[in-house]
């Protein structure tokens, strides 16, 4: 695909970046600091979104007319409980404790930005963990220290390889990035 603009990734995330050049696209990268705290009422789908949103008008005014941003975000979501980054270990524990057994969505919201526009994309995926015991759950957060990630787990990790029973939706979605979204999002833009 012929994109008309320079690609740039607003994000630190090694896994974004390993997914867009897995895509076959040139990107620079501009890291920024944006809040990550979404109001209260918001649900898991205008969370992803309000958060990519708000790392997009961080990156917008370090663009350049021949730029277009990628930001994301990635949201667990069980019922009506945010599961966002854990603080600490045992943190870490007790969300996955109580993924365990159960399905739960993976919402990310994609925003596109130039220097005067923001659109916005979300993809939802449901995942199932298998029933983890306490032992499996402490090898887990013990050996991959799994708290830069919404959930507290990557799927692309050993949990992902052994105690996930089901996926429907984007499986690149729950890595990170939202890869088939992203270019049917990317093609739009290049008409």
């Amino acid at each position: 695909m012929k994109l008309q603009k320079e690609l740039v990734l607003g994000s630190k995330s090694p896994r974004r970046a390993s997914l867009l050049r897995e895509m076959g696209f040139d990107f620079s990268v501009i890291i920024t600091e944006a809040d990550e705290n979404a109001p209260s009422h918001l649900n898991g789908k205008e969370t992803a979104i309000w958060i990519s949103e708000q790392k997009a008008r961080a990156l917008q005014p370090l663009l350049t007319k021949n730029q277009l941003g990628i930001t994301s975000d990635t949201e667990v979501w069980l019922g009506n409980r945010r599961y966002g980054k854990p603080s600490d270990e045992n943190e870490a524990k007790e969300m996955i404790m109580s993924l365990s057994g159960k399905t739960h969505d993976v919402i990310t919201g994609l925003t596109l930005t130039t220097v005067d526009s923001i659109k916005s994309y979300c993809s939802t995926v449901k995942v199932t963990f298998e029933s983890l015991t306490e032992d499996e759950i402490n090898h887990y957060v013990d050996s991959f220290k799994p708290l830069d990630k919404a959930g507290a787990y990557g799927i692309q990790e050993w949990i992902g390889h052994t105690m996930i029973s089901a996926i429907h939706g984007e499986y690149n979605a729950v890595v990170g990035l939202p890869t088939s979204t992203l270019y049917k999002a990317l093609k739009d833009f290049a008409k």
